[in-house]
């Protein structure tokens, strides 16, 4: 179950320009890291083109890292910025 706000919450239009930014960037690394993962697990065959090959275990494992460590880091800045607990 998802908490909510803490106590003292701010929203989005409390944060300064730099807070913003940095919220901003945390998304955009969760979207590449999601992307990343989604184009190693879940490549589609081009019918009469190519299959894909399954990709390596420990690239793999490299990406699942990179995206969970992300998801923390978008966690924490939602509960620094503006006081969302997970």
């Amino acid at each position: 179950m998802m908490g909510g706000a803490m106590a003292g919450a701010r929203t989005p239009e409390d944060l300064t320009e730099d807070e913003r930014r940095r919220l901003r960037r945390a998304h955009e690394r969760l979207r590449t890291a999601s992307q990343e993962l989604q184009a190693l697990e879940a490549t589609e065959p081009i019918k009469n083109r190519w299959e894909p090959e399954p990709a390596p275990a420990e690239f793999l494992e490299g990406a699942r890292v990179d995206l969970y460590r992300t998801i923390a880091e978008l966690v924490e800045c939602h509960r620094e910025l503006l006081g969302y607990e997970a």
